[in-house]
């Protein structure tokens, strides 16, 4: 299990918490003054819908930057002179393309997906070629286009080709990005609901995520081209429903299994998703465990679905697997809960109705609905903040005059969380102010959003002292997409204080102290004879 993975907790204040399975304290996640009211993660990836009704990413701790590398291929053909030309035959394949040659593409074309994108450097020539060098023009030739290509010119070679290369890099990593809005105006339709996974659906390829989210209308929507090299997608796409069914919560498993909750109680499950069909390909329906009850949060894992009801009741959805992704039937617990989230090794953490957060212990294949609920009694370490005037601007002024047609995401930097791939880059490349929108606008999005560079004047700076807070801490809801919990790990979160402090004062403990004092007395009285012999 990696040191990364941590429980995510949101308290009645909207602040996020975490909880690293090798730690036995809940620490303050890093942020700009942005309260959210939900998230949804997995590791190093997490959505939110902040308090302004807005949807933000944020992607953080990765070991490695964002790398992409653009192409281009420059083709030409020998023409009756001795020259080649640009003037290809109506059958080759286009002047500028891509490197089969089927897509038309341009250097100048080529922009970068949104604002948290920058370009590493100018365009360059490939002069590498199967591991040989090329000269400087780098061109490779062939006999034709379909044919093989070589690193020299022959006798016979009627055409050739050379590769433009452009590495952009992504430069929002450990910060909150914004993600552009269905509409112009984003009160006339926000999300109200975000849920990210597909991680580990079979047969995708690698860095695969899915991102779907529920709007204040009811619809649906998924994000398209999310992936781990993508971080922010390119554009929502609407995934219709029966007439009048409003959805009010969505939530998407590790497997890519999508759970829908209606207004009505009713459940919606997409059938038919894959790496080929990430959207599925149509709605079946799923009842209410009792016909006066209606379901008002579910969590959906790798094989196991909880939910929990309008009276609080928990249930546990029986029977899923690969083949039957919408189960056979509902189990009652003989519990209540507030909320349940399902990690993706289908272990369950809860907020309960005293709004203290639970782990539900003894899961396993044998007993699915695990034993009995344990009190999370981790402390809680917390920042404490200079007395000063914050102020969070840039990101909403620019919404109503900086709108174009592609949509852009506006980073808001992390405080307190040392980014492991920043980049010294040039000014004129971060400054929106400084740069046409034309040439960094996507070709495909919905909504359009300009934001700027968050100010590191304009958030809270954090002192260096902390305390573990005393207090009771209200939470209002707890994530464990980005942890597959292992008990022997996370047994120290459910030590009391007091417990600790018992542990402490147990005899054989003190036994070993006394021991070890005594035996650190001698060694000092060793050193002061040493000493004076000397």
């Amino acid at each position: 299990m990696s040191k990364l993975q941590c429980v995510l907790a949101i308290n009645n204040y909207g602040k996020i918490f975490t909880l690293s399975a090798f730690d036995d304290q809940w620490k303050p996640f890093p942020h700009v003054g942005m309260d959210l009211k939900h998230i949804s993660a997995i590791e190093n990836y997490m959505w939110s819908i902040g308090g302004d009704n807005q949807t933000y990413l944020l992607v953080h701790n990765l070991d490695k930057a964002i790398r992409i590398t653009e192409e281009v291929y420059e083709n030409e053909r020998w023409m009756p002179g001795g020259n080649f030309s640009k003037r290809l035959l109506p059958t080759d394949r286009y002047c500028w393309s891509s490197e089969n040659g089927r897509e038309e593409k341009f250097k100048e074309n080529i922009k970068l997906p949104s604002f948290v994108w920058q370009w590493e450097h100018e365009w360059k020539l490939e002069t590498k070629f199967e591991e040989m060098d090329l000269d400087d023009d780098g061109w490779t030739y062939a006999v034709d286009f379909f044919a093989k290509f070589y690193p020299t010119k022959r006798w016979n070679s009627c055409v050739r080709r050379r590769k433009w290369y452009r590495n952009r890099i992504y430069t929002g990593t450990n910060s909150w990005c914004i993600i552009s809005p269905l509409h112009k105006d984003f009160t006339k339709e926000p999300f109200i609901c975000v849920s990210i996974g597909g991680h580990k659906i079979l047969g995708a390829k690698l860095g695969v995520i899915m991102v779907w989210a529920v709007t204040a209308q009811g619809r649906i929507f998924y994000r398209k081209n999310v992936n781990k090299t993508w971080p922010e997608g390119c554009l929502w796409v609407c995934v219709p429903t029966k007439e009048g069914s409003e959805s009010r919560y969505i939530d998407c498993g590790p497997s890519g299994s999508v759970w829908v909750v209606l207004w009505s109680g009713l459940i919606l499950v997409r059938k038919e998703i894959s790496a080929e069909t990430p959207q599925g390909k149509k709605w079946i329906i799923v009842e209410s465990p009792e016909e006066d009850s209606k379901i008002t949060q579910l969590s959906v894992g790798l094989q196991s679905v909880w939910a929990v009801t309008n009276d609080s009741r928990v249930w546990y959805r029986k029977g899923i697997d690969q083949n039957l992704n919408e189960g056979t039937c509902w189990v009652k617990l003989n519990t209540f809960m507030f909320s349940v989230s399902v990690t993706p090794n289908d272990q369950v953490f809860s907020v309960g109705l005293d709004r203290h957060l639970y782990f539900r212990s003894e899961i396993s294949k044998n007993y699915p609905t695990g034993k009995k609920w344990i009190h999370i009694q981790a402390s809680i370490e917390i920042e404490q903040p200079k007395e000063q005037e914050t102020k969070l601007e840039g990101i909403e002024s620019w919404i109503s005059s900086s709108f174009t047609e592609p949509s852009h995401s506006a980073p808001t930097r992390l405080i307190g969380n040392d980014s492991k791939n920043n980049l010294n880059l040039n000014a004129k490349e971060i400054n929106p102010s400084q740069r046409r929108v034309s040439a960094w606008s996507p070709k495909l999005s919905v909504g359009s959003l300009i934001g700027m560079e968050a100010k590191p004047d304009s958030f809270m700076e954090i002192q260096s002292n902390i305390s573990i807070q005393k207090s009771k801490t209200f939470w209002s809801s707890i994530v464990g997409g980005s942890i597959e919990p292992d008990v022997c790990f996370i047994s120290q979160w459910f030590n009391s204080p007091k417990d600790r402090e018992n542990i402490f004062k147990s005899e054989w403990r003190q036994k070993i102290l006394d021991k070890l004092i005594e035996l650190r007395l001698k060694e000092k009285e060793f050193q002061q004879i040493t000493s004076f012999a000397l």
